[in-house]
């Protein structure tokens, strides 16, 4: 197996963070006291103790598209596991959460979200792209500090979320100037059904395609349960496609390529949207042969000492997700990075006023050798200086680097 990496636009390394951000704004909260690192605090926010500070997680664990993110709770698992750990928590404070499942649907997503503020009493909230969308509202009139992936546009001009990476309501030429450029002309896109966020998506990439001239011949909503890839592939051949793009995870496309190929059609343009991931690459690397997967991250095999740190703690605090060189994983890592850079920025006695001033306040950063910095406007807890010269974009969709699997 091989793998060809080029840039599509500058990136730094593995994980966005705001490392290196001075510290400031240390200010007390509202009710009750504690005492932190030798700090008195004449009172407490919703989730802080004098020994901890519990903040709440959705993700999807069961789903569509669930088994993709199972390495995201991995990576929050490892980037707070290492704060508690080996960085003596956030002046003496231990880091927990509480978690729910939001079956990536928008609706259990708003339920859930409650919950976690209302019934367990958590800080802020981390979440995993998938049903975020569903909570955005409720969670910005309350005034409650989240970090994750940007993957709804709702997440965009909101001063209480903080994110590496923002899907933003625009289109942009990257995904539509990737396709030419591999001599994509005939797309079919995949959706999966039922996801809002992946519509949204979706949306924005149909825009770019068109815009370069790439015409759009088919759409299909995968169910992966109970999707019928061998129909697929007889109608991607009778219509002379010759992309694949969309929401094409991993597990759609170990179906669909293989299929296509027993019926003599290898595609110019196999796209897939995530699945940089050693255990997808030598479990399934036939089946991907000449995929390109996009992903944001440095390649592994440069072997960055942020890497090797980021490795070393998934090991440790997250052993169930082996190998643990998965895009996905540090996608979660970077999440939970942001939360606990925003809890050192609202000091010894943190409240959520504290964390979305600081955080808002404090100079960008790109980060411990990080993702690629996102672009355009937005509370400052993420670095700036997007977009590259050159780059004509109106939203955050651009692909940042690809990954060519082969065998």
């Amino acid at each position: 197996m091989w793998l060809f990496q080029k840039r599509l636009v500058r990136g730094a390394a593995l994980a966005a963070s705001a490392s290196t951000l001075a510290m400031g704004l240390s200010a007390c909260g509202q009710a009750g006291s504690g005492t932190a690192g030798g700090v008195s605090c004449d009172a407490s926010a919703p989730g802080v103790t004098d020994k901890e500070i519990k903040l709440g997680l959705t993700w999807s664990d069961t789903g569509e598209g669930a088994a993709s993110l199972a390495a995201f709770r991995g990576g929050v698992d490892a980037r707070l596991g290492l704060a508690n750990e080996k960085e003596g928590g956030i002046f003496g404070r231990r880091i927990t959460y509480a978690w729910r499942d939001d079956q990536a649907d928008r609706q259990v997503n708003a339920r859930v979200a409650r919950e976690l503020v209302e019934d367990e009493g958590v800080f802020g909230m981390m979440m995993a792209p998938g049903g975020s969308g569903g909570s955005i509202e409720w969670l910005a009139e309350q005034n409650i500090p989240v970090t994750g992936m940007g993957s709804d546009p709702g997440w965009e001009n909101r001063g209480n979320m903080f994110s590496f990476y923002y899907l933003g309501e625009g289109s942009n030429t990257a995904w539509g100037k990737l396709v030419r450029e591999l001599g994509g002309t005939r797309a079919a896109v995949i959706a999966i059904s039922g996801s809002q966020s992946n519509s949204d998506f979706n949306r924005q990439l149909a825009a770019s395609l068109l815009e370069s001239g790439v015409e759009i011949v088919k759409t299909y909503n995968i169910a992966e349960a109970i999707t019928n890839y061998e129909a697929i592939a007889d109608q991607i051949k009778a219509n002379d496609i010759d992309t694949l793009t969309g929401t094409v995870l991993p597990a759609t496309a170990v179906n669909i390529l293989p299929a296509l190929r027993e019926r003599g059609v290898e595609l110019k343009a196999p796209i897939l949207v995530l699945g940089y991931d050693d255990k997808v690459l030598q479990e399934n690397g036939a089946s991907l042969r000449n995929a390109v997967i996009v992903n944001q991250i440095k390649p592994w095999q440069a072997n960055t000492p942020e890497q090797q740190t980021f490795l070393e703690a998934m090991n440790i605090y997250a052993p169930q997700i082996q190998p643990a060189t998965t895009d996905i994983a540090v996608d979660g890592y970077v999440s939970a990075d942001l939360f606990v850079e925003g809890l050192k920025l609202a000091g010894e006695c943190p409240t959520r006023e504290a964390f979305i001033g600081g955080g808002r306040a404090a100079p960008a950063d790109p980060g411990r050798g990080g993702v690629p910095p996102p672009r355009g406007p937005g509370p400052p807890l993420r670095p700036r200086g997007w977009p590259p010269p050159g780059t004509r974009t109106a939203g955050r969709t651009a692909p940042r680097r690809r990954t060519r699997a082969g065998a």
